[in-house]
């Protein structure tokens, strides 16, 4: 398909738009006449769109049915509210009159929320990066009128921009491109399209092997797995390959660098894991190599510009290695998984026997839990938010956002807020430089000109040395100063946009991070310790109200209906149905708040989302009967979406790859874990264990992109570490010293009976 990507871009050098396509009607006099359906959405990314002159249709079999009718080309634009890139084409590409006019007459324009649809978002991506080594933010997509894609790219520049060769290289360009294609040559458009649909199907065949199974094998619960433990040793050293000594983190040179919780969370619970397991994956040696990795690249991070230092949280990534140059939207679910992980760093690198609000990682673990249920996070109602965008006005009254404006100052505020003392202080601390710090090289267009993006430059020792202040005053200084600076941006500056979707599986995370936060902030003395459990419950409250419905469309158990989980919630519930991830996520998120809190209804409804989540997405060996098919292989594992689908030629993804956050093939088989032994049931224990089994050929190739499911080997090898409560009297306690201990293998609490 390479091939007729440079092609369309060889026939767009002459700049002539293509001649209108010729008879493409096939009953589409009977069609109504199209119309932008943007304000249709519960998507307040897709509502957006709805005041552009692009007639944006939903995807839905109404939708293909035109494009097949009219013979058009679909062209699909994947993106999301908080990215800065996406604002920018909004603004500048599709309020374009030009660029409307012709997508509307030639196109069947489909608008996706990556976040309302991560399946397509996932396929996708993958598929912009077989045929041209893109992905990214907004994603533009080409498909026949079958939904056999043909061509992708991602961000492309406002109308009439020229590229270093002197050739157009805007969305306009590429849609006369793939128009003229389409015009002229129709059928081998097809043909290649046919091509790439049969490479994604292949693409997607990732824990679709057979599985060899006895008839009886539900009955059975059998620890025989292909992947050993030597693969964990194998995974720490190919990471470590991949690891930056210098700033932590991990990927090539030049490359942008993400926070990746998964990886991180994978190296720090190998230090909780027993003697048997330590001396098999290498010993102490190499344990202590996967710690120092995780816990530099932590410390790095803590200090950088990736951080809001006067507000809390992190960005979604940097666009370099050192972490200072973020892309400025906050991903709310990013969040609370990082908070998972600074907590099992705290947890496990305490400096004595007792927690202390002076360990090195205490700070960002409660300010990132005071931040998740901030009201900017956390709504009236007790849901959390998607998102918060990465560009803003800089004061209420502007024309036009820019990006990062929340977070960035200059020099002069900083001495007009703070006073010439506190000032010169709080700058040599943040690095806040007279001309800014942002490199040149970084601000080719003078975009944040004076402008500085806060990073703990300097240490309290030595800004105590060079001023001749205590250590306590600077420390003091320090955190007045933050509060200062953070009631200034309150007042003065206008926050950036929210996505205010309460997603079902983010809020599992969020859930989750907060349940497990409050032991230790409890044990330190802060002052919202007691919040975290309560915001927790309210949100856990919220989606079983509002997103655990009744499916009008199945029969339940004794004749009633089947509940099923929606995706998100935003001013109803959403039409879109919940995937595997938000119910793995919620389900994690409700165990650890039972754990937090020993009310049996979370636990109860844990079980009742797993039996949904099995139902719906769990790829049965007993259910194919000898007959797998591309949707159904029978070869154990979670699929990301359910059997029934708009379109056949939308691939049905299973995949344990850790795309920086746990996959949910992983995070399901810890659940399984996890409830088999709560409620003594073998059923999820060989589910779990069949999940890991459909993925054991990906796992020993490619242990270290799969290293969340391969955490599971060692439950699956040991079993789950289980915490019983013996004596009422001692609840307390037991219950106080399991939360207060890092993650490792699977754990559970388990009360007496």
């Amino acid at each position: 398909m390479m091939s007729a990507q440079l092609q369309q871009q060889q026939s767009a050098a002459d700049g002539a738009a293509p001649p209108a396509l010729g008879n493409q009607s096939l009953g589409s006099d009977e069609l109504p006449p199209v119309r932008n359906r943007a304000s249709e959405s519960k998507s307040p990314y897709v509502f957006l769109h709805a005041d552009t002159p692009v007639a944006w249709q939903p995807m839905s079999e109404e939708t293909l049915a035109r494009a097949k009718a009219e013979n058009k080309p679909i062209y699909m634009h994947i993106g999301f509210l908080a990215d800065h890139l996406c604002h920018i084409t909004t603004r500048d590409t599709f309020h374009n009159p030009t660029v409307a006019a012709f997508l509307n007459e030639h196109f069947v324009p489909i608008i996706v929320d990556r976040e309302e649809r991560p399946d397509l978002d996932a396929i996708y991506q993958n598929y912009s990066v077989a045929v041209n080594s893109i992905s990214g933010w907004p994603l533009h997509l080409f498909f026949t009128p079958d939904l056999e894609p043909f061509f992708a790219n991602a961000y492309l520049p406002a109308p009439g921009t020229v590229g270093e060769d002197g050739e157009a290289c805007d969305l306009l360009t590429i849609l006369q491109s793939n128009h003229r294609l389409w015009v002229e040559k129709e059928q081998k458009c097809r043909e290649e399209a046919a091509k790439e649909l049969e490479g994604l199907e292949k693409f997607v065949q990732e824990g679709a092997l057979p599985l060899a199974r006895a008839p009886n094998a539900t009955a059975t619960y059998d620890s025989d797995i292909e992947v050993d433990l030597d693969h964990v040793e194998l995974a720490v050293s190919r990471i470590a390959k991949l690891f930056d000594p210098v700033h932590g983190g991990f990927g090539q040179p030049g490359e942008p660098k993400f926070p990746n919780p998964a990886r991180l969370s994978f190296l720090l619970r190998l230090r909780e894991c027993p003697d048997t397991v330590r001396d098999v994956i290498g010993g102490d040696e190499d344990v202590e190599r996967a710690t120092k990795m995780a816990l530099q690249t932590l410390s790095k991070m803590k200090n950088s510009g990736l951080r809001d230092h006067i507000g809390e949280g992190f960005m979604r990534m940097s666009s370099t290695s050192d972490w200072n140059m973020p892309h400025f939207e906050k991903m709310v679910g990013d969040n609370a998984l990082l908070l998972g992980v600074y907590l099992d760093a705290w947890l496990g690198n305490r400096k004595g026997t007792q927690l202390t609000n002076q360990d090195e990682f205490a700070d960002v673990v409660l300010g990132l839990a005071d931040y998740l249920i901030s009201p900017a996070i956390q709504q009236e109602n007790g849901g959390f938010i998607s998102s918060e965008a990465a560009y803003s006005y800089y004061r209420k009254g502007e024309q036009h956002m820019t990006n990062g404006t929340f977070y960035l100052w200059t020099h002069r505020e900083f001495d007009e807020v703070l006073g010439p003392e506190a000032s010169n202080i709080a700058a040599a601390y943040w690095n806040v430089q007279e001309d800014g710090n942002v490199p040149q090289e970084r601000d080719p267009s003078d975009e944040f000109l004076n402008q500085n993006i806060l990073s703990a430059g300097n240490g309290v020792h030595e800004l105590s040395t060079q001023h001749g202040l205590p250590v306590e005053e600077i420390h003091r200084i320090i955190a007045s100063s933050k509060k200062k600076l953070l009631a200034h941006r309150d007042k003065e500056r206008v926050r950036p946009p929210r996505d205010t979707k309460i997603i079902a599986g983010v809020n599992g995370m969020v859930i989750s991070a907060l349940s497990r936060s409050q032991a230790a902030a409890e044990a330190v003395g802060h002052s919202k310790s007691a919040e975290y459990i309560k915001r927790a419950e309210k949100a856990a409250q919220f989606i079983f109200d509002n997103l655990w419905l009744n499916d009008i469309n199945t029969e339940g158990p004794n004749g009633g209906q089947h509940k099923v989980l929606h995706r998100y919630w935003n001013n109803g519930p959403s039409e879109t149905l919940a995937f595997a991830d938000d119910y793995a996520f919620l389900i994690e998120g409700l165990l650890d708040l039972y754990e937090a809190t020993l009310s049996k209804r979370w636990l109860n409804w844990a079980q009742d989302l797993q039996d949904a989540q099995n139902r719906l997405f769990y790829d049965s060996p007993s259910a194919v009967n000898g007959t797998p098919s591309r949707r159904a292989a029978g070869s154990g594992g979670f699929y990301s979406t359910e059997l029934q689908t708009i379109s056949s030629n939308i691939p049905r993804l299973k995949s344990a790859m850790d795309i920086l956050i746990p996959s949910v093939n992983a995070v399901s088989a810890s659940n399984l874990y996890r409830l088999g032994s709560i409620f003594a049931e073998s059923r999820y224990k060989q589910i779990a264990l069949e999940t890991i089994k459909a993925f054991d050929p990906e796992l020993m190739e490619h242990h270290w992109i799969h290293q969340s499911l391969l955490a599971n080997v060692i439950t699956a090898k040991l079993g789950v570490e289980e915490v019983r409560i013996e004596n009422q009297d001692l609840v307390q306690s037991q219950l106080a010293e399991l939360r207060l201990r890092a993650r490792g293998r699977a754990r559970v609490l388990v009360e007496a009976k």
